[in-house]
């Protein structure tokens, strides 16, 4: 029997967010809530498990990890650079610019987090603990000397991939060639598609620091 793909049960991506897969749950459990289905003569139970089961793994981090591995393992994520799905070894810990990529992924799961939050009532409490969360990752950016615009998980994902071509690519001339990319290989619409994410991106992070 084969294994269950909980991102394709959600429709989400292997990098979703914890604010998508959430988003992904809400919506699927609207759609095959049991009650609601079987006034019309369907029984939904099943599609209604798979749903709940997909978001009680995705949505917790360690069991995500776990999960990732697992199914993942014999393929390659080299160019995927999904933070769920590399290997934590002594090699990349040693490495500088991974360091970095980190420190960008977790801060997105944070940011993330809090955003989802900031449409409910009450929940300033939770907002600051995550604030905290997000300060020693914010600081290693910063240490980084990567400007804020960059922080976004797609762009490090792409200065990720572009190290790994030659690692002797200082952090300055990695942004150069960022900045190259998206002018010179994108579209118009797609390089304004980009910057306008990473402004989104950095507008809330600012919000989230604010508390």
């Amino acid at each position: 029997m084969n294994k269950k793909n909980y991102y394709d049960i959600l429709g989400v991506s292997v990098k979703a967010s914890f604010a998508e897969i959430t988003s992904a749950k809400n919506a699927l459990a609207k759609k095959y809530h049991p009650d609601a289905n079987m006034r019309l003569g369907i029984d939904t139970t099943s599609q209604m498990q798979d749903v709940l089961e997909a978001y009680q793994i995705l949505s917790d981090p360690e069991r995500r990890a776990e999960y990732d591995q697992e199914t993942f393992k014999s393929k390659p994520h080299m160019q995927t650079f999904d933070l769920h799905n590399i290997e934590d070894n002594a090699e990349n810990e040693e490495t500088g610019f991974i360091i970095y990529w980190r420190a960008s992924g977790r801060l997105y799961d944070i940011i993330a987090e809090s955003n989802a939050l900031f449409h409910q009532k009450h929940i300033t409490s939770k907002i600051k603990k995550l604030a905290l969360q997000a300060i020693p990752y914010i600081l290693c950016l910063k240490e980084s000397g990567i400007p804020e615009k960059y922080w976004h998980p797609d762009i490090m994902n792409w200065l990720l991939f572009a190290w790994y071509k030659n690692r002797n690519y200082t952090t300055e001339y990695l942004l150069t060639l960022y900045d190259e990319h998206i002018h010179h290989d994108l579209s118009k619409i797609a390089e304004m598609k980009c910057r306008n994410q990473a402004i989104r991106y950095e507008h809330s992070l600012k919000r989230l620091m604010k508390y």
